[in-house]
């Protein structure tokens, strides 16, 4: 197959993140497909802040010849705000055009392009590619957090359509297309679950010289491989230290190998470990500020035992470079962590992330008898570079003829009667249309089959988006959409506002899509609880008509909820 033109976007990248699991699988993938003569531009869309790639990672990607670039600066605000990652995207992609576009599951960054090309609008000829690294939602379900704002739920409404809409999904993982497909996701045919190809594979290298431990053969050091979160295991770590036998305790060091989080801070975790382990202990010491290299070269001193004791995982960076260096580690066996462990060694390296779990992971690896062995692999680097090359040679599905051709008649806010044409659209008084408004909407309803279709707005500084069907999300704010084409015989009158109404074909069972391009410049702002209460009170009773009856309190107690933390937010 000749080179294709392929588009990584990324929030990460390796040379502008020091750390970031997501980040070095993109770089590698990235300087992979290059050197598999494809040419590779990455479109970078991490915080504004980073500096530019240099030192290490800015040579090879020089060498590779894979081009790093950001988006051009937005000339408008967006909102909500997860859509202005979105749209710069998007006009990136249009300004330089691709075969590939290859991005990541996380924040959705290719979604308004993924929903223009569903609607037959841009990107016919594109071939969407996305890598499953892990959603919002299922980190916050992994992290066992509850508490979920209004902007995760919503992003993670954008995370699903973007995934299902894509044409190629790739999970390093079985485990993590299982966790999509047991919350309900609709995966495309083409779903396949391939492991992430490392720097050796990536960049040709031979393989690192394994750790030498015959000459000590004993643990000497654990080191703690991951960042400081509850995530990555440093709550059950932390138990399980504590729980060792003195004797134990006084033959090895520990270190902390990895960056400190807004919740674990280096002296908030030597602080969580007990007296009696501290001066039992050789020593306790911290690395934040390792690069990928460094931390490596550290793990790599004989002696030197990883522990990996992550809650859930993808699939685990931090035990490729393990594996792949020949450095001896234990890890928790949740998640997809196992799917990289030969079978042979799964019972000697993998263990239960619970406190019990690691005192007796600790407790075998320091009794054992025998000398420091790193595992073997699950997966090979030729295997995942054939994969891929199979994926980039796929062709997205032709686009079906779209008939736009829909009978349409306009109706104003201040009109008094309803126009009797199979589609109606809905404007208000001030509003004003693009010339191509009604042609582009009907094509997005000819395309997806849609009840209602509604599109981006902008009042000449903000553009606003919508989701289309936020579900649960429209109680608080209008997320369905203000301008609105809709089928005729969905609307018995227009008395309520745009908000209730289309709260209320939603509940009801219409398809509610929208385009994400500002096609009308309107003066106001959507609808929201703390602004138009009277709309909100009637979508609320809309939506609790749709819920079983134990469940129709549950509308007005959210919205009721996000009343209070809006008034707490003011006050504070």
């Amino acid at each position: 197959m000749s080179g294709r033109r392929i588009t990584v976007v990324t929030a990460q990248l390796r040379g502008y993140d020091r750390v970031g699991g997501a980040g070095t699988a993109t770089t590698f993938l990235a300087l992979a497909l290059a050197r598999l003569g494809h040419d590779v531009d990455v479109l970078y869309v991490g915080p504004a802040q980073a500096t530019a790639v240099e030192g290490e990672w800015a040579r090879l990607y020089a060498d590779a010849g894979v081009r790093v670039r950001r988006p051009p600066t937005a000339e408008t605000r967006v909102e909500p705000p997860r859509y202005a990652r979105m749209r710069s995207v998007e006009r990136a992609l249009r300004n330089e055009p691709t075969d590939v576009v290859l991005t990541h599951d996380f924040g959705a960054p290719a979604h308004c392009a993924l929903r223009l090309r569903r609607f037959g609008l841009a990107f016919e000829d594109v071939l969407f590619v996305t890598l499953c690294h892990g959603t919002r939602r299922w980190v916050k379900e992994v992290n066992r957090n509850a508490r979920v704002s209004p902007h995760v739920l919503g992003e993670n409404l954008l995370e699903r359509t973007a995934v299902e809409l894509s044409d190629v999904v790739v999970s390093p993982s079985a485990y993590m297309l299982e966790w999509m497909r047991a919350d309900g996701w609709q995966l495309p045919e083409a779903t396949f679950v391939v492991p992430y190809v490392t720097r050796s594979a990536a960049l040709g290298e031979p393989l690192a010289a394994h750790v030498d431990n015959d000459a000590r053969g004993a643990v000497e050091r654990l080191a703690f491989f991951g960042r400081l979160d509850e995530r990555k295991g440093l709550a059950p770590f932390l138990g399980g230290l504590d729980a060792l036998p003195r004797e134990l305790l006084e033959r090895v060091e520990v270190e902390f190998i990895g960056k400190p989080t807004k919740e674990w801070s280096a002296e908030r975790v030597a602080a969580s470990i007990s007296q009696r382990t501290k001066r039992a202990l050789r020593g306790v010491s911290f690395e934040p500020d390792l690069d990928q290299h460094e931390a490596l070269a550290r793990l790599s001193r004989p002696g030197t035992l990883a522990v990996i004791p992550s809650l859930a995982d993808n699939s685990p960076n931090t035990v490729y470079e393990c594996i792949e260096r020949g450095i001896p580690f234990i890890a928790s066996g949740v998640g997809g962590t196992g799917e990289l462990v030969a079978a042979e060694d799964r019972a000697r390296v993998l263990f239960e992330p619970t406190s019990e779990g690691v005192r007796g992971a600790l407790e075998r690896a320091l009794t054992g008898g025998e000398p420091l062995r790193a595992a073997r692999p699950a997966f090979d680097g030729p295997t995942s570079l054939r994969a891929w090359s199979d994926v980039i040679a796929m062709q997205p599905a032709p686009s079906a003829p779209v008939d736009g051709s829909l009978a349409v008649a306009v109706r104003r806010r201040s009109d008094d009667d309803l126009p009797d044409a199979p589609w109606v659209l809905l404007l208000d008084d001030g509003d004003e249309p693009d010339p191509a408004l009604v042609e582009t909407l009907a094509r997005a309803q000819a395309a997806s089959g849609a009840d209602v279709v509604t599109c981006g707005v902008s009042d000449g500084v903000t553009e606003y988006f919508f989701a289309g069907d936020p579900g649960g999300l429209g109680v608080l704010t209008n997320d369905y959409g203000t301008v609105a084409l809709l089928r005729r015989e969905l609307l018995t009158d227009v008395a309520d506002h745009e908000w209730p109404l289309l709260a209320r074909l939603s509940a009801a069972g219409a398809r509610i899509e929208s385009v994400p391009l500002p096609l009308v410049r309107r003066t106001h702002p959507p609808g929201t609880l703390a602004h138009e209460p009277s709309d909100a009170l009637l979508v609320v009773e809309h939506i609790e008509r749709a819920l079983p009856g134990p469940l129709r309190s549950l509308a007005r107690l959210a919205a009721g909820l996000a009343a209070d933390a809006a008034r707490a937010a003011d006050a504070s």
